[in-house]
């Protein structure tokens, strides 16, 4: 019995502002399925399983909004290498529920080797200040190579917040968000969602990149 459902993952997720789901059937994501892509005048490799390509992001709500489209997305850009570095399964990665509408966000999810946790990685359009606005009573400054992020854990979740814990990372766009959330194996030893939580986020944010 997995803890890091539909219910708890969609309610870490509102709390941010956004929704991700959550399945058990993974989706197999083969190393050797990389090709490199021009962001920014910067080349960079990204997986191209269709599976988990992200939406198009150009519809009539985000044309009203004239909010940039989000640029890093966890499912594409995170390499299998640094997913492996941080302790999650490749052949796990699955999108989540992408949102694209007044705000845009891309969701990707993995679940740790030793399944204690699940990783939930969100990358948005809503601003530093909004977000900050919305979560900063539960959040405490930090700082990830260099990049302005901020970590705590949610007193809105389904247990006070001892089932999980966030970093949100400042981007040129938006907000990056990355969550770990206990399974039941990680709640019954006992694990601090927080563990090694520092070192997860030191990784994807080198996926997003200096340039955003």
């Amino acid at each position: 019995m997995i803890r890091a459902t539909h219910a708890s993952l969609a309610t870490v997720a509102a709390s941010a502002f956004v929704l991700m789901g959550c399945t058990s059937d993974p989706a197999p994501t083969p190393e050797a399925d990389v090709s490199t892509v021009h962001d920014n005048s910067t080349v960079r490799p990204t997986l191209t399983n269709p599976k988990i390509q992200p939406p198009d992001q150009d519809n009539k709500y985000t044309r009203s909004t004239g909010r940039p489209h989000v640029v890093f997305d966890p499912c594409t850009w995170i390499m299998p290498a640094d997913l492996a570095s941080i302790g999650y399964l490749e052949n796990t990665r699955k999108r989540g529920v992408d949102v694209v509408a007044e705000y845009s966000f891309l969701s990707c999810h993995f679940e740790s080797e030793d399944m204690n946790t699940t990783l939930a990685v969100n990358s948005g359009n809503v601003t530093w200040d909004e977000d900050q606005q919305k979560n900063g009573s539960w959040l405490r400054e930090a700082n990830v190579n260099g990049r302005q992020a901020s970590q705590g854990q949610d007193p809105n979740s389904a247990t006070a917040g001892k089932d999980s814990c966030e970093i949100h990372m400042r981007t040129k766009v938006g907000v990056v968000l990355v969550s770990q959330l206990l399974r039941s194996f990680g709640e019954q030893r006992g694990i601090d969602p927080c563990a090694n939580l520092d070192h997860i986020a030191s990784v994807v944010e080198k996926s997003i990149g200096k340039e955003n």
